[in-house]
């Protein structure tokens, strides 16, 4: 079933999530680096701003990786549910009768 979707999109259906998942640890090290910077530098001068790129850097990395691992569970969790979900199927009974509109026009006709 899911092979002919991907088929069919030409394999870039699952494109935008890796890319979130990609983007998320590099973006979070990078900016808490950053942070890390101006905070050391405004509280502690040229030796902090060296001791607050570290530990953003660090902070950075942790909070990517744990961003990552909840990333990925989220998106595990909407695949499962997504696989469980069944499609409608009308019993015989309701395919073989007939609709309201055809009943209609045959009591018109009448």
């Amino acid at each position: 079933m899911n092979s002919t979707r991907e088929e069919d999109s030409g394999g870039l259906e699952g494109v935008g999530k890796w890319v979130a998942i990609a983007s998320e640890l590099p973006c979070s090290v990078i900016s808490l680096l950053f942070v890390g910077q101006i905070v050391g530098a405004s509280l502690w001068g040229a030796e902090g701003e060296t001791w607050g790129v570290l530990i953003g850097a660090f902070a950075g990395f942790f909070l990517g990786v744990w961003g990552v691992y909840v990333t990925v569970q989220y998106y595990e969790k909407q695949e499962h549910s997504s696989l469980k979900r069944r499609p409608y199927t009308p019993s015989r009974e309701e395919i073989l009768e007939e609709p309201d509109f055809l009943q209609e026009e045959e009591s018109a006709e009448e």
